[in-house]
């Protein structure tokens, strides 16, 4: 069912498959984590890669999530993506255009815009960059390993000097034209050329990871500050859900359009979940149109019972299945139904026998298909990597499979009919070669079993109508003798007599003869029978063997179908090991990317602390010493005992402490914990050698110092304050002494 189409103006709160633009970034959720460590990570680094599969949302990332925060930073973001048609710039100018345009766009004012000079000159010479970092950023940069291969003017010209040039604005190293000028003219140098000026972002396909190490020699900094970018799991689903939703739907029903992304029913936890973004945003999008269609309101119980997870799916399947095979343009035959190729494709070469997701190396055979799967690719229904394809979800291939089962079905149902009527055919013609009984023996007998006993028969015929013959005969001469028999011996003369006598004893004599030769067919005839016999039960051994391998069959195939079913429930059982373990490499991958940058940012403020105070060892300016004042000696407490906390006391913080003020004095910090994340700028000590140290220096201002598992374990404190020992605080009933110092 087609989406309903918007009414009265009303603009969908989901845009489908567009990206998120940096106008829109007040409706953009979900990513909070991945936008603070990303943006860690470019001002930390000249050179970061941003990498991640098709459909996670890398330039609604960048557009609506870390651009704003970096323009809060003083930093200049430039969206570039890179054309490479014929008639397209050079790659260098192209950037310079967009530097000019992104620089007349936002109001700046400069001595020059980018000329012919080299981007490295240009950024180190204009006076804006003093105060402002420009950072270029490549988005789609995939691009320039699969476009620019197929146009010789770039991959013969333009790709060296664009790898040169940034390289050389990366590396901050002095292009090969102006190193005379500076080795030997220092003095007319109007700028600090060893400063680094501007920042690079490269954003693209992780398939295309492996296309970035062949040009480290190039640029070294490609190998240290990167970013993978996963799907969302259920959790930043439902974020987004609500948030973008807002009071137009309950928690209940977000979290039924959560369980729409997965095909284990009954699924609790939320962060076990898989949801692709752009599959998120056109599931919701559908419902936002449909809600909005209906007059607006809630995204109500019933209007998702209206539009279940089958419905929704099923919709965004078959409207981009049917674009992608129309692109085919493939006229089919008068009179002929044609087929979904497209259609055909998925279902046979992407999930397996058992309705799994599988990868499919593309051949010459497929090559009429590449303009539909180009549409599957652009609509995020499928992968396609280097002729490499896979669905980019597993909740389609039920689908997928049903479908196929489906058309399989059909098919199957089309040959059995044929298969009937060519049977029919043969049939009338047998009935038309060969008598009925004929036909009957022949399917029941062998051919040689049917030839033998019909052979047998036909001889049994034979003797039986000789024995009829002589038994005729024979009373035919009984007749004659008892004729003879009763001739009065007086009428008879002598010759008579003996005429008749000789010709009675001959008679007798030709009956025992024929007698003899009844008892030899007869002889024959049980002979004829007894082999018919035999016959008959070598076809009844045959057919009891038949019975038996028929049964030996079925219970082979029982057997088989029982093995099937064990193997199904290993493969069930293995694949949700294997989605268990992926879901967990996913956390730690992500662990270790935060990790990573704020064990770079803590590198940076390490340099910028030693730049600032030559010999110190310490990374921050302020650190907290406890002592223990129980006994007659204050003992400083050298373990790791409590976590500290500061917090800017100013803004929405000082608003939000004072409504919590009964959690800076408990002294278990649960409660506290859970508060921690809704402040901003806070920070917390870690531990070295007796001290709790702050990673960042601590400003002007003022501030609220919390440590856990004190009691009344809180209190002010205002910076700048003097060196040395600047706050002490006693509690009286645990007897704990607490020191702030400056080092």
């Amino acid at each position: 069912m087609p989406p309903t189409t918007i009414q009265d103006g009303q603009a969908g709160s989901f845009l489908g498959l567009q990206s998120y633009t940096e106008a829109q970034s007040n409706s953009f959720f979900g990513r909070d984590a991945e936008i603070n460590t990303l943006t860690s990570l470019i001002e930390l680094n000249t050179l970061t890669i941003v990498f991640g599969r098709s459909g996670t949302g890398k330039t609604s990332l960048l557009n609506a999530g870390v651009f704003p925060k970096l323009r809060k930073s003083f930093c200049l973001p430039f969206r570039i993506r890179l054309e490479f048609n014929d008639n397209s710039p050079g790659l260098i100018s192209q950037i310079k255009r967009v530097l000019k345009e992104e620089i007349d766009k936002y109001g700046f004012k400069v001595e020059s815009y980018p000329g012919p000079e080299p981007l490295w000159e240009y950024f180190h010479k204009e006076p804006l960059w003093k105060t402002v970092t420009p950072i270029l950023v490549f988005d789609q940069f995939e691009e320039i390993f699969t476009l620019s291969k197929s146009n010789p003017r770039f991959a013969l010209k333009e790709l060296p000097a664009f790898w040169e040039e940034l390289s050389d604005v990366i590396e901050n190293t002095i292009p090969e034209k102006l190193k005379e000028q500076f080795l030997e003219e220092k003095e007319t140098v109007g700028y600090n050329y060893k400063k680094q000026k501007a920042k690079v972002v490269f954003s693209f396909r992780e398939e295309y990871l492996p296309e970035f190490e062949s040009i480290t020699a190039k640029i070294p900094s490609i190998k240290y500050s990167r970013f993978r970018l996963l799907p969302m799991n259920g959790n930043q689903a439902f974020e987004v859900i609500t948030k973008t939703w807002k009071e137009n739907i309950s928690v209940k029903e977000a979290r039924q359009l959560v369980s729409y992304f997965t095909n284990e029913p009954g699924t609790e936890d939320q962060s076990l979940v898989t949801v692709e973004p752009s599959l998120l945003s056109q599931v919701c999008a559908y419902i936002d149109k449909e809600r909005i269609g209906s007059g607006g309101g809630k995204v109500s119980a019933e209007l998702l019972n209206r539009y279940p997870k089958a419905t929704i799916l099923r919709s965004i399947y078959d409207e981009t299945v049917n674009a992608a095979d129309s692109s085919l343009h493939i006229i089919s035959k008068e009179g002929e139904e044609r087929k979904n190729l497209i259609k055909e494709f998925i279902e046979e070469k992407l999930i397996t026998t058992q309705g799994y997701r599988t990868k499919y190396h593309l051949t010459a055979h497929e090559e009429t298909l590449k303009p539909g799967i180009y549409i599957l690719t652009a609509r995020y229904l499928v992968r396609e990597d280097d002729n490499v394809v896979e669905l980019s979800h597993d909740v389609l291939a039920p689908i997928i499979k049903t479908d196929r089962e489906k058309r399989r079905s059909e098919l199957e149902a089309v040959a059995a009919r044929q298969r009937a009527r060519r049977k029919a055919i043969k049939l009338i013609l047998w009935a038309l070669l060969i008598a009925g009984a004929a036909f009957a023996i022949s399917t029941i007998l062998s051919t040689r079993a049917y030839n033998a006993m019909v052979d047998s028969l036909e001889k049994k015929g034979a003797a039986e109508n000789a024995i009829l013959s002589l038994n005729k005969q024979i009373d035919s001469l009984k007749i004659r003798r008892d004729s003879l028999s009763r001739i009065d011996p007086k009428k008879r003369d002598t010759i008579y007599v003996r005429d008749s006598s000789d010709r009675a004893r001959t008679d007798s004599l030709l009956i025992d003869s024929l007698q003899n030769d009844l008892k030899r067919f007869n002889d024959s005839v049980g002979s004829l029978l007894g082999k018919i016999s035999d016959i008959q039960g070598k076809l009844g051994d045959r057919d009891q063997r038949l019975k038996d391998i028929t049964v030996r069959n079925q219970k082979d195939k029982e057997d088989a179908a029982t093995k099937e079913k064990q193997w199904q429930k290993e493969i069930e059982r293995y694949k949700k090991d294997s989605i268990n373990a992926a879901i967990r490499i996913r956390e730690l991958e992500t662990k270790i990317e935060n990790l990573l940058g704020q064990i770079r940012k803590l590198g940076e403020t390490i340099k910028e602390l030693m730049n600032r105070n030559p010999g110190s060892t310490f990374p921050g300016n302020l650190r907290v010493q406890v002592y223990d004042r129980a006994g007659e000696k204050k003992q400083p407490i050298t373990t790791d005992t409590f976590r500290v906390y500061i917090i800017p006391y100013s803004g929405t913080n000082k608003t939000i402490l004072n409504t919590n003020k009964a959690l800076l004095y408990q002294k278990d910090c649960k409660g506290f914990d859970q508060l921690v994340p809704k402040l901003n700028g806070w920070q917390q000590a870690y531990f070295k050698d007796g001290y709790y140290y702050f990673h960042d220096v601590i400003k002007n201002g003022r501030y609220k110092v919390k440590i856990c598992n004190i009691l009344d374990g809180y209190f002010n404190l205002q910076m700048p304050s003097p060196s040395g020992s600047v706050f002490w605080k006693l509690t009286e009933k645990e007897k704990i002494e607490i020191k702030l110092g400056r080092f």
